[in-house]
């Protein structure tokens, strides 16, 4: 799936608020979701959460910085939640927003399962607001195209839970033999190995076995292999970006090994629409090594709102020059 690509016909107010949860991936809950335009185009989708109450909403992130990275025009915002702290949001949001140029078209409240349009007065919108129904032709042809939306953000981090642990410590043996085995082959002959490993994993529709995840995840701590799948991803070769793959790979690997493959599996999940997973996935990385410099560069490209498509270049051997750039 690439969400980058895919084109949303937004109609109404249905079909955003459809949508929204398969662009985030998740159904949100206190949150405001802004949708950026650019000239009635769909340009970007960023969601912060709500603060506490309306007394504190002063602490509600701005996020009229990542608009105009993405030189959005208009925006629609959303917030889900209870009504004065999600009113107040909508009012302060609008009004930052309006003043950097960025014109507010609508804005709309998602709670208990129906929709509210505080800017509306007509019979069109009525006060109790509107059920919130399941699908949409928009959602519909975001579904086809592959978006899917988890019950909530706990259930995107449970992708990347560890493994069990009698799988793990059968990885972590193939690990130590595959070591072993590596001390008997010359520089040029594993680098060949590593680079068809990838290659075929990357190709294929399945997950691998013990050895094949233990041999993956001692090529990626190579930094030149780790841009060739990084590479691949941005080269579109293949059936999907592979992103089940390189968190397959997270969830079975010890601490030592896991920050490499976390981060492909984060830019992979970033480069092809779905922020939430990857950022799950860069702070899997760091966690396990806080000065992984990719990851690093990554999660402050996702924070700072750089369109996934600024990524499409990197590879090639040239990821850490391209994002310091």
């Amino acid at each position: 799936m690439n969400m980058t690509e895919t084109k949303i016909r937004i109609k109404g107010p249905v079909d955003l608020i459809t949508t929204i949860p398969l662009l985030l991936g998740f159904h949100p809950e206190h949150s405001l979701v802004v949708v950026g335009l650019n000239e009635g185009d769909f340009q970007c989708t960023f969601r912060v959460d709500l603060p506490g109450s309306a007394e504190h909403i002063e602490h509600l992130r701005d996020l009229t910085g990542q608009l105009c990275r993405n030189e959005c025009d208009a925006c629609v915002l959303i917030a889900y939640g209870e009504r004065e702290v999600g009113e107040a949001a909508l009012a302060r949001a609008a009004h930052r927003f309006d003043a950097a140029g960025i014109k507010p078209l609508n804005r709309f409240r998602v709670a208990d399962g129906r929709w509210f349009s505080p800017d509306c007065e007509d019979t069109c919108c009525p006060a109790e607001g509107k059920p919130v129904p399941q699908t949409s032709p928009a959602s519909c042809e975001v579904a086809v195209a592959g978006g899917h939306a988890l019950p909530d953000r706990s259930a995107v981090a449970a992708q990347l839970d560890p493994a069990e642990p009698g799988r793990r410590a059968a990885v972590t043996a193939a690990v130590e033999a595959a070591l072993l085995a590596e001390a008997e082959l010359d520089w040029a002959e594993q680098r060949g190995r590593d680079l068809r490993t990838v290659d075929r994993w990357m190709a294929s529709s399945e997950l691998p076995d013990t050895a094949d995840i233990a041999a993956l995840g001692l090529a990626l701590g190579d930094l030149d292999i780790r841009d060739h799948a990084i590479d691949r991803i941005n080269s579109g070769d293949f059936e999907g970006n592979r992103t089940d793959l390189w968190i397959w790979l997270a969830r079975h690997l010890e601490e030592e090994l896991v920050a490499p493959a976390a981060t492909v599996a984060g830019f992979a999940a970033y480069r092809f629409g779905n922020g939430v997973l990857a950022l799950e996935a860069l702070e899997l990385a760091l966690r396990a090594r806080p000065n992984y410099r990719l990851a690093q560069m990554l999660m402050a490209a996702l924070q700072a709102g750089i369109p996934p498509g600024t990524l499409a270049g990197i590879g090639s051997g040239k990821a850490s020059e391209a994002l310091d750039g």
